[in-house]
């Protein structure tokens, strides 16, 4: 089991696609992302996304990079003409592209008879781009300084087996010991808990502290809000998460707790 980490690691995601800007398709892979590093107690500080265009990509990617040392790229890495991710990186970094080996041997196998130059396009990586494993699921890293970047597939399945593929490899991503979620819900309007919550996340600095209203519609037709709000803490911090959640319900009071819901 890997030690837990002191400092709560951080990461950011940049997706990439025009389907994704203009609606056609709903972003999957941010969200597996957003859950994975949930997991592991890593702190996601932002998801962007941009056009499927040189610039866009550089520019988006090196901001991020000078944000957080562990960046995650998602989409524009196939044959076709909007492809152009691994051209951005490598024009952002100031390295070539050039023919990767390992790359191409297994698109090779992938194919056989049936590779064309489109498949092969596939192999042309930024100088230094290494490869997790050349079996399975590989997924390309490189490394900026004591920085990372994933480049992960747009395709969600395809990306979720990567993001799988990378947590099995021991060591490979940060893991802060964990991640605890605690929620309570009620009725109170958010204005009315503001006071008593407002105390509780001074009390508990550590403690991620959120409030999110749900209207719906009784059976006879009149709107209920019910707030659900959540505790979450990392690694070492985790046990605050609960500690958090009972002294507001102590503020509240019994009369004003309705019981947890499953939903997520």
């Amino acid at each position: 089991m890997a030690p837990e980490l002191t400092v709560t690691p951080t990461a950011a995601v940049l997706l990439i696609g025009n389907e994704l800007l203009s609606g056609k398709i709903r972003d999957q892979n941010g969200h597996n992302l957003a859950k994975m590093m949930r997991r592991r107690g890593i702190r996601l500080l932002e998801v962007c996304t941009v056009e499927d265009q040189l610039g866009a990509i550089g520019d988006a990617l090196l901001r991020l990079l000078a944000r957080t040392p562990l960046v995650f790229t998602s989409g524009g890495v196939g044959p076709t003409h909007d492809d152009v991710t691994m051209e951005a990186i490598a024009l952002a970094l100031g390295r070539p592209l050039q023919r990767d080996p390992a790359m191409e041997r297994l698109l090779r196998s992938h194919f056989g008879e049936r590779i064309t130059p489109a498949a092969l396009k596939m192999a042309e990586l930024p100088a230094g781009t290494e490869l997790t494993a050349e079996h399975g699921w590989p997924v390309m890293r490189l490394r900026v300084d004591d920085r990372r970047i994933y480049v992960l597939p747009g395709i969600p399945e395809l990306c979720l087996a990567k993001i799988e593929a990378l947590e099995a490899i021991p060591g490979e991503l940060p893991d802060a010991g964990g991640w605890a979620l605690e929620r309570l819900h009620t009725e109170l309007d958010e204005a009315d808990l503001a006071a008593p919550l407002n105390r509780v996340v001074a009390d508990f600095a550590s403690v991620e502290i959120g409030s999110y209203p749900r209207w719906s519609a009784d059976p006879q037709g009149r709107l209920r809000c019910v707030v659900r709000v959540t505790f979450e803490a990392t690694g070492a911090q985790r046990h605050l998460a609960r500690a958090a959640r009972d002294a507001l319900a102590s503020a509240l009071g019994p009369a004003q707790l309705l019981p947890d819901d499953p939903t997520p």
